[in-house]
């Protein structure tokens, strides 16, 4: 700061020097308005060197600090989500490490597709205390950033989100689509009927993720050109009517489940099958006797009874 003064003493002298050349050779008047140029500087300075001695330049303004008070005085709930905004930016400059305010920051900003800057929040919080509703978060953020799908960096933080804390219903699910996208169907189920067996039943999401898992865990695996329909090359090949077709494969569906009963995906798809050939029994005794398979399973029968409701509103819709 010393320098800087000095310097712009220095500066002010050689200007006030410059300035009076021309008054040099007018005698007794121009030596009044020389001194008179040379106090301009001179008072410049003394200002200037009162400033930095006295002054306190990263003192915030006083409009800015009302506001800062007024926020933190005031009910959260009572603020607009702007100033909810601004109150945390606010507690984060006042102390960066609070987890509470980088949390609720950045669950806000992935409420206001920000998730990229919430994921640096999350990150953050993190490296100060491992949650596992903070990595629920992150990994919902990096879903969010990644168009639904569940990335390698996601799964990570959901799969540690469950392992400190396994009845939190979002990072069990997301692992369990994570597992549906790669096709493992078997691991998909077991997972969703894991945490809809931990959850109440009155809990909204235990509902939910019975109803979409459900939903999932029943469709057909592939297309005619998916291994599944390897089998079936020749029958496509030939010309098979559709519906031929589509009844050579549920019937193989069904011969399979004989040998292997604890498949909960292979019931489910094997019911949806019937019920949009429009056996509507047949679907429906399908799914009796899987809930006789898993009777002991709290999660596999909410998913089996979640499929049982699908055709009721299909039903009543038709």
């Amino acid at each position: 700061m010393m320098v800087f003064i000095v310097l712009t003493a220095v500066i002010g002298a050689v200007a006030a020097w410059r300035l009076a050349m021309p008054f040099l050779k007018t005698g007794q008047a121009g030596a009044g308005r020389l001194a008179s140029l040379v106090m301009v500087p001179v008072v410049l300075l003394g200002a200037l060197g009162f400033y930095f001695v006295n002054g306190e330049p990263e003192t915030p303004g006083a409009p800015y600090a009302e506001v800062a008070q007024r926020l933190a005085d005031t009910n959260p709930e009572e603020l607009t989500s702007e100033e909810q905004e601004a109150r945390l930016r606010a507690i984060l400059r006042e102390n960066p490490e609070d987890v509470q305010a980088l949390t609720l920051l950045g669950r806000f900003l992935s409420r206001t597709e920000r998730e990229l800057e919430a994921v640096t929040l999350f990150t953050r919080a993190l490296q100060i205390e491992e949650d596992p509703r903070i990595l629920s978060d992150m990994g919902q953020a990096l879903v969010v950033l990644n168009n639904g799908q569940v990335t390698p960096e996601a799964e990570r933080a959901f799969e540690a989100a469950n392992a400190l804390d396994p009845s939190l219903p979002e990072p069990a699910f997301f692992l369990g689509s994570a597992y549906y996208a790669r096709g493992e169907r078997n691991e998909a189920a077991a997972v969703w009927s894991d945490i809809i067996m931990r959850l109440d039943d009155g809990d909204p999401f235990r509902a939910a993720i019975a109803a979409r898992a459900a939903d999932l865990l029943s469709r057909p695996q592939g297309g005619p050109g998916s291994a599944g329909a390897a089998p079936f090359a020749d029958a496509i090949a030939a010309g098979v009517a559709p519906e031929d077709l589509a009844e050579m494969m549920v019937s193989r569906l069904e011969a399979r489940l004989e040998d292997d009963p604890d498949d909960l995906s292979g019931w489910l798809t094997l019911a949806r099958a019937r019920w949009t050939q429009g056996q509507t029994e047949a679907g429906l005794e399908a799914l009796e006797r899987a809930r006789s398979r898993f009777e002991d399973n709290a999660g596999a029968l909410a998913l089996i009874s979640a499929m049982r409701t699908a055709f009721s509103v299909e039903e009543s819709e038709q």
